[in-house]
């Protein structure tokens, strides 16, 4: 395998240069910015002029963040070629040109936007028109693909937490203490081993899917006519898989912002501090309850389907709060209080997701799967 050539701030302008990706010109007049940011990938960008700057991303060598290097310019790659998935192309941030052999991805850069997360905690503002265009960007991307598509390109694979009962605890993220011991208590409790393991015997290997909708993956941006828009971002687990896995992913993000606003030195408090009370749960279900609703009225489910639905959402739901869990965990060297309200919220949603369901996002579905 040949050395990776590393992005840098200094280097950056030759790489563009050399592939034609770069207006000489505006940097000539002094316009042209380099910006980075601290993530586990390399992301520079690119400030040139408003309309014309860029988005550099460089993943490592190893073969995790090859496969997912891949899945992402494969999914860019429907996008552009297979008619099933033209409407995407105009809710992801348009691909300019990627080199393999160093795992670098050019995207055209929104300079104004901000990430679903950031909008929220600045705005405060939980307009359902937001929900509901999330429902129409998800709708688009559900799409069983046509037989003459080719999807070989995706590994069609769970995500890690349905596989938990499959490994000890010690082979997820390992030498880190904290999250081996989470997920060993997972794997110790019955009730949500089991339900991880029927939710990985049902998941369907059908449609195209993102496989990590959370807030910070929807850019907020301003279209042409200065209304807010959103484009979707990160397709680098993108699969052949189970669409309401998706689903999931973003009711997690709507019970994550509250369960882990409170005060982790405080694990008895039930009050959230002031400045988090915008995100308690009960200001949070209108604008959930308008993505459920929007969304299975896109994607034409018949009333007989939807408790099959809530029912399953709401245990991939859970499933997503454990994975989220357990990945931030592996931040920290020790398991805090607002991650085990999180397994606890996870237990009880297994149990009883009808009474989570309404609970959560006062949704009623009365007819038991």
């Amino acid at each position: 395998m040949s050395p990776l050539m590393q992005l840098t701030p200094e280097n950056i302008y030759r790489f563009l240069h050399k592939r034609q990706l770069i207006d000489n010109d505006a940097v000539v007049k002094g316009n042209f910015m380099v910006i980075p940011a601290n993530t586990r990938n390399t992301i520079l960008k690119i400030m040139i002029e408003k309309d014309n700057s860029l988005f550099a991303k460089q993943m490592e060598k190893d073969p995790v963040s090859v496969s997912q290097f891949q899945r992402e310019i494969n999914a860019y790659a429907l996008f552009k070629n297979n008619t099933e998935f033209s409407t995407l192309a105009h809710l992801v941030p348009d691909m300019l040109d990627y080199d393999d052999e160093n795992n670098i991805l050019i995207t055209r850069l929104l300079p104004d936007a901000k990430n679903l997360s950031e909008y929220y905690m600045l705005t405060k503002n939980f307009d359902l028109a937001l929900p509901r265009e999330q429902a129409h960007i998800l709708s688009a991307c559900h799409v069983v693909p046509d037989v003459k598509t080719d999807t070989s390109g995706f590994p069609k694979i769970l995500p890690w937490v349905l596989r938990l009962h499959q490994f000890r605890a010690t082979d997820f993220f390992v030498g880190n203490q904290a999250s081996t011991e989470i997920i060993q208590l997972i794997k110790d409790n019955s009730v949500l081993q089991n339900a991880l393991i029927d939710l990985a015997n049902s998941w369907q290997y059908t449609h195209l899917i993102h496989g990590d909708i959370k807030w910070i993956n929807f850019l907020v941006t301003t279209n042409d006519t200065n209304q807010l828009t959103q484009k979707l971002i990160d397709w680098e687990l993108a699969d052949i898989g189970d669409p309401l896995w998706d689903v999931a992913g973003l009711l997690q993000s709507y019970i994550s912002i509250w369960v882990l606003g409170f005060d982790n030195a405080n694990p008895y408090s039930n009050t959230l501090p002031d400045y988090m009370k915008p995100f308690d749960m009960r200001e949070l279900q209108p604008s959930a309850e308008a993505f459920l609703k929007e969304y299975i009225t896109l994607q034409g489910y018949p009333t007989e389907y939807h408790p099959y639905f809530y029912d399953k959402v709401m245990r991939l739901t859970a499933a997503r709060i454990i994975q989220t869990s357990v990945e931030a965990t592996t931040f920290n060297s020790k398991i805090e209080a607002n991650y085990m309200r999180c397994i606890q919220l996870a237990y009880n949603i297994m149990k009883d997701p009808m009474t989570a369901l309404d609970e959560l996002f006062t949704i009623k579905s009365f007819h038991h799967v």
